[in-house]
């Protein structure tokens, strides 16, 4: 049966589009290697210097109140947040003559650099606000005239000219802008550590799995290309938009895992279709044939996993943030490109290869053999007699996963997220330690348009009522110093709160703005009825608007990202249950994937095992949007390549329960490789000084184990065997629709 259904799929090539491509490519092998090979030239010359065009933020999203806030301080009031804070060490006190004098040759040095707008320093006057608690240490407050795009051209020179040993004081610089720089650096020290564990480990399993260093190295190699392309498509795009320098990370090691995983499931079923033909008179023949055969079958299956991660990936570019946005473009052409790799230069090459394809063997090969009776086909038909107590033990599993999740703590993670030994952290420390670190950080109220004198009134009731409010510690302004609803002082001399343009004031808070707290301060004060219409910013505020951004666009991705599965899968599968269950258990995967993230990051768990990290009680806002859009599309990867099978089998006759356990059983194997390849590579992400980039890697490579073992080997065959005829289930489609729906193969 099923080798007549072979050749009956084999004469409808023609027509197949895929078919058609195949055709092509293997008509034409050493010309689309060669092709390939200048593509891949004209890539690495464009990705030299990719780093240099990247930088770190783009958390801020166009329009939002925080940023309208921070351009009206910085322009009109000459004011906001500080963009550098330098923090000056004496070997004795700060008060000292020689510090003094130091400290103030100090100041004036940077009030005379380019960019430099603003200065607020201890010397001369010495308010008691910049001064340490042991009276060791001081701070020199610098506005620079930079965005984020242009900070590292910008605030790196004045780094260097200011940090350092200036007589008694030693400087370290700390601020958004400095921590940024430091993100930055350790970003690109963490790609090449990357590059130079996941490589080689890579190349050890794919040695393992295919038993020879060819097969290997070829899958190696594709990955390899889709890593440059990774990195020559973002700094082609950084010409065209703001790219962060966390894109590069996350796509090279996106591309570099996805491009292996699609050449081992064209290599592994290329290796079957050639067994399948090994009675060919003609090697030639029997290669060609097993080559077109791959492209319209598995090739079929890389095209529906590629599209499907590219929809999840397509969900970021709801957020209007950079950084999504960038991760976003980035992934989806590094996907594409591994799909493109995968389906034209490796069957080029697997055709000049021949059987050269399985020289540099470490061990024998197993003969090909039917898919009846292997380990996971008992497997599979083991857990389809019980499907009903594997869903309740599973399901109880996976719950208790889940569990953590519900006490996630949403923030943004600050500058604990450097390395403990980094410069920039080490200056932050001293900063929270030895000073008020919330002074340093106030929501900043503007009111443009408001005059000091003639609206004194107004605004002394106006910080009054800030002054009331629950967390806030005192607010400062152009009529003096406020707490607990009283005015207890004069303003602190230095801030220049009121200008011709109008009045600011600092609400300072007893809370940390990266947390839930912090951004609840911010609601409440914009609640506040103002004398005229108030601009709130600072960092609290910005932090707030970032995960009300977060929030309003959680709903709209998901539902994205919902409706691209439904319609792939559907079309991949002519079925409407097979797409919703698949979806269900993609949910439950992520779901525990979220609650270990929790117990680990958020709680603290196992950070010795992780190299330690500093653990700041929140989960960060940003990263489960990261760890979900990625960790579906690769979940579906999985899928995709499951169904498939099962599809295939069930159109050659096999009842529902034969077509699962063979495909569990020809699918296995590569689930576990390709699991290990992923894993592989994300652990090497995880391995990142940066606790972003280690969370996303832990995050993916528990999203990925969880998926391949339990949710595909286990779960995913217990529901189809549950759901039976219904797993089939397609409604009658008008004529016109039924053209979309390929038919079957």
């Amino acid at each position: 049966m099923r080798s007549g259904f072979v050749k009956r799929r084999l004469s409808l090539l023609p027509t197949d589009p895929l078919g058609s491509l195949a055709e092509l490519v293997l008509r034409f092998p050493v010309r689309t290697l060669l092709l390939t090979g200048c593509a891949l030239l004209v890539a690495a010359v464009a990705a030299v210097g990719v780093n240099e065009n990247l930088y770190h933020g783009g958390t801020t999203a166009p329009g939002a109140e925080s940023a309208r806030a921070e351009h009206t301080l910085s322009t009109a009031f000459r004011g906001g947040s500080p963009t550098v804070t330098l923090v000056a060490t004496a070997q004795g006190s700060v008060d000292d003559p020689a510090a003094v004098r130091a400290g103030t040759l100090l100041a004036e040095r940077a009030r005379t650099l380019p960019k430099v707008v603003g200065v607020r320093a201890y010397w001369p006057q010495r308010p008691a606000s910049l001064r340490g608690r042991d009276g060791r240490a001081a701070l020199v407050l610098l506005r620079v005239a930079s965005s984020e795009a242009t900070a590292h051209k910008d605030v790196e020179p004045l780094l260097k000219e200011l940090t350092g040993r200036h007589g008694p004081l030693t400087v370290a610089a700390t601020g958004p802008t400095p921590v940024g720089l430091a993100i930055e650096r350790q970003s690109r020290l963490d790609l090449h550590r990357t590059e130079l564990l996941a490589a080689p480990l890579t190349a050890a399993v794919l040695v393992v799995v295919f038993g020879g260093v060819v097969a290997a190295g070829l899958a190696l190699l594709v990955g390899l290309c889709a890593v440059v392309g990774a990195a020559a498509f973002l700094s082609g795009l950084s010409g065209l938009t703001t790219v962060s320098v966390i894109a590069l990370n996350l796509t090279t090691a996106l591309g570099f895992a996805l491009a292996v995983d699609f050449s081992l499931f064209m290599l592994a079923r290329y290796r079957e279709e050639r067994a399948r033909y090994r009675e060919e008179r003609d090697p030639g023949e029997a290669v060609h044939r097993a080559l077109v055969a791959t492209v319209c079958s598995t090739g079929r299956t890389v095209v529906c996993s590629a599209l499907t991660v590219m929809g999840s990936l397509a969900a970021l570019l709801v957020f209007p943030l950079d950084m999504l946005r960038s991760v976003a473009y980035g992934g989806i052409a590094v996907v594409a490109l591994s799909a493109l790799l995968a389906l034209t230069a490796l069957p080029a090459a697997l055709l000049l290869l021949g059987p050269r394809i399985d020289a540099l063997s470490v061990r024998r090969r197993r003969p090909w053999a039917a898919p009846d009776g292997g380990r996971w086909y008992r497997v599979a038909y083991a857990v389809m007699r019980r499907p009903v107590p594997v869903v309740l033990v599973l399901g109880a599993v996976l719950t208790a996963l889940v569990l953590p999740f519900a006490g996630a703590r949403f923030g943004t993670f600050d500058d604990r997220a450097l390395p403990a030994g980094s410069a920039t952290r080490q200056a932050t420390d001293t900063l929270r330690r030895d000073f008020d670190h919330h002074a340093l950080h106030p929501v900043q109220v503007a009111l443009p348009g408001l005059d000091a004198r003639a609206g004194a009134f107004a605004l002394d009731g106006y910080a009054r009522r800030l002054a009331r409010l629950e967390h806030v510690a005192r607010v400062e302004t152009a009529t003096g110093t406020y707490r607990e609803g009283g005015r207890v002082g004069a303003p602190e001399a230095g801030h220049g709160y009121a200008s011709p343009a109008g009045v600011w004031a600092a609400v300072v808070t007893d809370v940390g703005p990266e947390t839930a707290e912090g951004a609840e301060v911010v609601r409440a004060v914009r609640a506040v009825s103002s004398p005229v219409p108030a601009l709130v910013g600072g960092t609290q505020a910005w932090l707030a608007d970032l995960g009300d951004t977060i929030r309003a666009g959680v709903v709209p991705a998901l539902s994205l990202i919902a409706v691209v599965t439904l319609l792939l899968l559907g079309w991949c599968t002519r079925s409407v249950v097979l797409p919703l269950k698949a979806l269900v258990l993609n949910v439950l995967s992520l779901s525990a994937t979220f609650g270990v993230m929790v117990w680990v990051f958020q709680e603290g768990h196992l950070s010795g095992w992780l190299g330690g990290f500093t653990v700041t009680g929140v989960t960060d806002t940003v990263v489960p949007v990261l760890v979900l859009c990625v960790a579906f599309g690769l979940s579906m990867d999985y899928e995709v390549l499951l169904l498939s099978r099962t599809v295939e089998e069930h159109e050659a006759g096999a009842s529902t329960r034969q077509a699962v356990a063979r495909a569990v059983q020809r699918t296995a194997g590569l689930f576990t490789a390709s699991a290990l390849v992923v894993i592989v590579v994300m652990a090497a992400l995880a391995a990142s000084g940066l606790l972003l980039l280690k969370v996303v890697g832990v995050g993916l490579a528990v999203a990925v184990l969880v998926d391949a073992t339990v949710i595909r080997l286990l779960l995913a065959p217990a529901l189809m065997a549950l759901l039976g005829r219904a797993n089939w289930w397609l409604p009658a489609l008008r004529p016109a629709l039924q053209s979309l729906v390929p038919m079957k193969r």
